[in-house]
């Protein structure tokens, strides 16, 4: 089992790269996003309990140790070797590969509406979408960031990855920060990174309660909003694929072909579920 959580945690930080696809996408399909929050939201929490107490293995188990230790170090895998293979992916088949990603959104959609009504709540799911669709005006910047900067766009980055739909590579792409953090892990920028991760490690503390108490709240109007995040936030790719010229029919069909592969890839992640 901690193989297949493992696996789940490789596909999400292959995700979290590309900007416009949302890594917390990932956990939703694979049946682990609630067990990640929860997980998240526990840790300072139950530290602080149990820290002085020395009872610390009861406080690992409160906080799911086993499971976001080995969640993250998948992340974390796929993010130190990944950025690099997406990097390559991107600069030589860029089409093909944002399809696929695009079918793999896609193919989640179903799965995040599963069991409730959208008609119910289809006004949350039309102000999702309608801010999925407005990332696609949001002009990246260009910048000479400073530490603290980096700390924050950690902060933001985390908060936007734990949201399906919501592309943490996107955000850093938007902040100027996304070529800065890839340079960063490619050359072993130790002060940039731990900056960074310092910044995510509070974003996630933050998002994770936020999350929580809207999904014990107002579980069902979350995720009717979520699944109109992830369909408008498409519109993010979909973009850059309309700007790339000669698009041919063959090159369409091959398009087509990766899209349907992504879709094929959730329909097997989701026999995964638990």
């Amino acid at each position: 089992m901690n193989l297949i959580i493992f696996l789940k945690g490789l596909l999400m930080g292959l995700c979290d790269v590309i900007p416009g696809i949302s890594g917390g996408t990932i956990a939703f399909i694979t049946g682990i996003y609630g067990r990640l929050m929860k997980a998240v939201a526990n840790i300072d929490k139950v530290f602080l309990k149990y820290l002085f107490s020395g009872n610390m293995q009861k406080a690992f188990k409160r906080i799911d140790f086993t499971f976001l230790i080995t969640l993250f170090g998948g992340i974390i895998l796929a993010v130190l070797i990944g950025s690099r293979a997406i990097i390559y992916l991107l600069d030589n088949y860029f089409i093909y590969t944002i399809s696929f990603f695009i079918g793999i959104i896609l193919g989640s959609l179903e799965l995040l509406t599963e069991n409730i009504s959208i008609k119910k709540y289809s006004l949350f799911g039309i102000l999702g979408l309608l801010l999925g669709i407005s990332f696609m005006f949001v002009i990246p910047l260009t910048i000479n960031p400073s530490l603290i900067y980096i700390f924050f766009g950690g902060f933001l980055a985390i908060s936007a990855m734990f949201l399906p739909g919501i592309s943490g590579a996107f955000i850093l792409l938007v902040m100027g920060l996304y070529g800065v953090m890839l340079r960063a892990i490619k050359i072993m920028d130790i002060t940039k990174i731990i900056i960074f991760v310092v910044g995510a490690f509070l974003g996630a503390l933050t998002i994770s309660r936020i999350i929580n108490f809207l999904f014990k709240k107002y579980k069902n109007k979350t995720m009717i909003f979520l699944a109109g995040l992830v369909l408008g936030s498409l519109s993010v790719p979909f973009k850059s694929i309309v700007y790339i010229q000669e698009l041919s029919f063959f090159k369409t069909i091959i398009m087509f072909l990766f899209l349907v592969l992504g879709l094929v890839i959730v329909f097997l992640l989701n026999k995964l579920k638990k």
